[in-house]
């Protein structure tokens, strides 16, 4: 029988606090450092493993809402409408065996080359409204983000939200 996702970074957990850190000379601060901050992923992913296919699925669609209001008012030269076929072509492609992940990247790769190109040669209009939208809907979607990172302790202004 295998162990689980769950057992092994258990076991990774239990080597690193047991074998590892007390192997360490205590002149070996900066290792010492390491190896706790390592600890403390690990225990961070343990604890959101279970949740990470919905956070994964929730980020795609985020990115796909961002990619469809975009196109919603997509103007401009030549520049800007080839980005803006390379991201209606992103949105459409059927990932097949992709993964969430690789689709938000491939999505997010459209869209940011779609911000590039209308600098070049997006309508005044365009640029305002994808400038209002780029930072309205990834400040939801940072302050989803925040809350998703909230066990990492770096974020004392969302701990008192959660």
């Amino acid at each position: 029988m295998n162990p689980s996702v769950d057992d092994r970074l258990a076991s990774i957990i239990r080597s690193l606090t047991d074998i590892i850190l007390p192997a360490l000379p205590g002149e070996a601060g900066l290792a010492q450092e390491q190896t706790h901050l390592a600890i403390g992923h690990l225990k961070i992913i343990r604890a959101q493993l279970d949740s990470l296919p919905a956070f994964e699925i929730e980020e795609l669609a985020d990115t796909r809402a961002l990619a469809a209001a975009l196109l919603s008012k997509a103007a401009g030269g030549t520049a800007t409408r080839s980005a803006v076929d390379a991201v209606r072509t992103a949105l459409e492609q059927d990932g097949g065996d992709e993964h969430q992940r690789q689709s938000r990247i491939r999505i997010n790769r459209a869209i940011d080359e779609l911000i590039r190109q209308l600098a070049v040669d997006g309508t005044a209009d365009f640029r305002a409204f994808a400038a209002d939208t780029v930072v309205r809907m990834q400040g939801e979607r940072a302050l989803k983000d925040r809350k998703w990172f909230a066990l990492m302790g770096f974020d004392s202004d969302i701990l008192k939200s959660c």
